[in-house]
Order: C-alpha cells, then sequence, then structure tokens
C-alpha cells in the first residue's frame, strides 16, 4: 500500500471519527461535477462530505477519499429562501464559486461568499448561479 494512499486512509478516519462523536447540526453528501474556489481553496470535480457543528461556526469539507479536508471561513447566515439542500455555485469567467449552502430544513442559509444584490440579480439574469444538490444525512 503506497505511503498517499495510506495517509489518505488515516485521515479520513480521523475525519470520521470526529465527526461521529461530535453530533453536527448537518452533515451532508455532495458531488461537485466540476472544479469549484470555496474561500481560499480549490477542489477538484468529485464526492465530497461537509460537516457543521453550528450554522456560525467554519464547516469542514473533506473529499470522499479523504485526500482533502477543508475548513471554510466563518460564514454569515440568513434565512432560507426554501427549495432543496444545495451548494449555490456563481460562474465568472473560468473559476466557479462556492457562494452558499440552503438549509430548508433548519430554515438557513449559510453564506460563505456574499454577493451585493446587484451581483446576484446580474448573475441570476445572466444564467451564471448553479446549484449542486446536497444529500442531507439522516439523524
Amino acid at each position: 500500500m503506497s505511503f498517499r494512499l495510506l495517509l489518505g486512509v488515516l485521515i479520513a478516519t480521523c475525519v470520521f471519527t470526529a465527526a461521529a462523536n461530535a453530533h453536527p447540526s448537518f452533515t451532508g453528501k455532495f458531488t461537485l461535477p466540476y472544479e469549484v474556489r470555496w474561500g481560499r481553496a480549490v477542489l477538484p470535480a468529485g464526492e465530497y462530505f461537509i460537516w457543521m457543528d453550528s450554522t456560525v461556526a467554519p464547516a469542514m469539507v473533506a473529499s470522499a477519499s479523504g485526500s482533502r479536508t477543508i475548513h471554510t471561513q466563518f460564514p454569515v447566515t440568513a434565512d432560507s429562501k426554501g427549495g432543496s439542500t444545495s451548494l449555490s455555485i456563481t460562474n465568472q469567467g473560468n473559476e466557479r464559486t462556492v457562494r452558499s449552502l440552503n438549509l430548508p430544513g433548519i430554515g438557513k442559509s449559510v453564506i460563505f461568499a456574499p454577493l451585493t444584490k446587484a451581483e446576484s440579480e446580474q448573475l441570476a439574469q445572466t444564467g451564471q448561479i448553479q446549484t449542486v444538490p446536497v444529500i442531507a444525512a439522516r439523524k
């Protein structure tokens, strides 16, 4: 077994053990069909898990393989506008950026990279806001 694979398995085990003991307020799984920027990190396309202890605390995002884990910056929260549990991603030029996580089940939207009202309207009109479904874990 290669050292890199062993290290990935070890990290994934620690991440999943910590998550299992922590009882986060939200846990979910999503698949990115393309590379995105999330804060300062760049995440390649693939399957990921997300854990949040609180909607006002940084989230932890880990690749399903355990090879990549990031902590987001402190988010801002707003009331959810309903709809589905999903990530909101903007596409500006060649860069896709995770902006928010909609959590209608708890009535909140967790905003990682706020947009002004004008920016939001312009991106929506030009079809540059996409959503990626997030499957919430059962409690």
